[in-house]
């Protein structure tokens, strides 16, 4: 007879490697063993009534299992080897705590499959979050709202913060410790928070994007503009408007990047100084300036004669002038 597919085969077949992991117990004649706690395999619709009763007296086995009939510590090295392994590991296993310890030190995602007790035990979830702070996810609710255990989860990886009582996600120094391991976590935190000046001047030391979250009012504050910018020139792009019209500030910027220029108000983008301090950075800076400055002959052959690819930006007369299209070429 033809061996249907889903069966296990005979136990003649098992390799050295499976041998040694084999559990030293036998129960009701049989070995048990890692597989034994794997999910079960569905039942083939053509096998006959004896193969299902096989199959069904296999399975009420293993729903019995008791300690006295399991090797503890072969058990241990299982999950010292694999701790997702608890989830297939008889109840008197799962409700060990120190094999749930054991499984959690080896993957701290094994908590999802600890019973609730251990899932509240601090000193279990402690393990487990500050290996894998998103291991939050899964915890209590009442883990979630204490101040000093999600802070060692956001210490682990800031946007465990996403999982944090709404409570916590107004609390500003966990939020700005969250935001030093990932400034994404400011995605997470209560709008009321973008209103404190204080907060938003230490976020935006953390890193300057965080300026794009401020309060149109906070927002509008120099100082703090001034600081993301220094950080990075594209801070320039979510400034006020009115700080596009800064000459100091765009002055300082265009010293950063000849493309905040890009970003200035059209008043300064005909600056002449302005543009030939972006000039002395790069040609195609050449984009940056206003109409009547791309038709500047002086302006435009700096800016050929440092990127012959600027002539793409010129006034059309200038870029039928033989003189700037030669010194395009050479650039």
């Amino acid at each position: 007879k033809v061996l249907p597919v889903w069966r296990k085969p005979p136990a003649s077949s098992h390799t050295a490697n499976q041998r040694r992991r084999m559990v030293a117990a036998k129960y009701r004649g049989r070995v048990i063993t890692q597989a034994d706690f794997a999910p079960r395999v569905e039942k083939c619709p053509d096998s006959d009534a004896e193969d299902d009763e096989g199959q069904d007296e296999d399975a009420g086995a293993d729903q019995e299992l008791t300690e006295d009939v399991i090797d503890k510590d072969v058990m241990r090295g299982v999950l010292q080897q694999d701790g997702m392994a608890l989830k297939a590991m008889p109840s008197c296993i799962r409700e060990d705590q120190s094999m749930v310890l054991t499984a959690v030190r080896q993957n701290p995602d094994a908590i999802a499959f600890a019973p609730d007790m251990y899932q509240r035990d601090q000193d279990i979830a402690l393990e487990a979050v500050r290996q894998r702070g998103m291991v939050l996810e899964v915890l209590p609710e009442a883990l979630k709202a204490d101040g000093p255990f999600v802070f060692e989860a956001c210490k682990q990886d800031g946007l465990a913060l996403q999982f944090a009582s709404k409570e916590l996600r107004t609390d500003a120094d966990l939020v700005l410790e969250a935001m030093r391991q990932n400034w994404r976590a400011i995605d997470f935190v209560e709008e009321d928070l973008f209103r404190d000046v204080d907060f938003m001047q230490e976020a935006v030391k953390i890193h300057w994007r965080a300026l794009s979250y401020a309060h149109h009012g906070i927002g509008e504050l120099r100082d703090i503009v001034q600081m993301a910018m220094r950080q990075n020139w594209l801070a320039l792009a979510s400034a006020h408007e009115k700080f596009l019209k800064d000459r100091a500030l765009v002055e300082e910027a265009v010293g950063l990047s000849w493309e905040a220029l890009l970003y200035a108000h059209p008043k300064l983008r005909n600056d002449r100084a302005l543009v030939e301090d972006a000039l002395r950075q790069n040609g195609l800076a050449l984009q940056c300036a206003s109409e009547a400055l791309r038709g500047d002959r002086e302006l435009v052959m700096r800016a050929v004669n440092k990127n012959g690819m600027a002539l793409e930006y010129a006034s059309q007369a200038l870029q039928n002038d033989r003189e700037v299209v030669m010194a395009a070429i050479r650039g």
